[in-house]
């Protein structure tokens, strides 16, 4: 079934190989597949800064219950059976100027600070035992990332809805085995506090 997740922006940039997972099984009996297109920035503005800030997201996620196959949902229509704390730590980095590798090209190497700071509920526990190896930072746009869960399946992340502000941005989470392929039965959307800079640094340190 093609879907478009009216809570993605666009995920299908994020890189990931459809030719390495096309033979793997589904995440889940509810997963469902989905062509979500993207428009991906190849500069930046040239008085922009050269450097991303930390920052240190603080979430609170809703398990949709009311997501329709059948058609494109607006994140407003979106209800919700539980609620759970989340949080993600993006440790500076260098404002991107070119778009992310293929598909098929070997990902691009991760900050080893990238990392989940609090998920006290376990909705990324399945995939704890690895760091992220995928990440696709367009801040204050979109960042798009993965954490394997197993040889064939991911736990992938979308952050969008950045504030022109950068204090508040929205996070997509679920399980995935490909750039185009979700698990319907643990699709989590909700809104995150954003600290920046040296703040988002201490307050990551602390939480260790």
């Amino acid at each position: 079934m093609i879907l478009k997740l009216g809570a993605i922006a666009a995920v299908s940039a994020l890189g990931l190989s459809v030719y390495a997972f096309q033979s793997a099984p589904e995440v889940g009996s509810g997963a469902a597949s989905a062509v979500v297109p993207a428009t991906i920035p190849t500069g930046v503005d040239a008085k922009a800064s050269k450097m991303i800030p930390a920052r240190l997201l603080d979430c609170s996620l809703g398990r949709i219950s009311n997501f329709d196959t059948q058609r494109e949902q607006d994140p407003s229509e979106y209800t919700y059976s539980s609620r759970h704390k989340f949080s993600l730590f993006l440790p500076e980095t260098p404002v991107r100027t070119a778009p992310p590798p293929e598909a098929t090209a070997p990902p691009e190497p991760v900050d080893p600070q990238t990392r989940i700071v609090a998920d006290p509920d376990g909705i990324a526990r399945d995939a704890e035992a690895h760091a992220f190896d995928r990440v696709v930072d367009f801040w204050p746009q979109r960042v798009e990332m993965t954490k394997p869960i197993s040889e064939v399946a991911v736990k992938l992340v979308v952050i969008d809805g950045i504030a022109p502000n950068q204090s508040t941005a929205t996070m997509f989470l679920t399980s995935a085995n490909d750039a185009v392929t979700f698990d319907l039965k643990n699709l989590y959307y909700g809104q995150c506090g954003v600290k920046l800079g040296n703040q988002a640094q201490a307050a990551a340190s602390a939480a260790l």
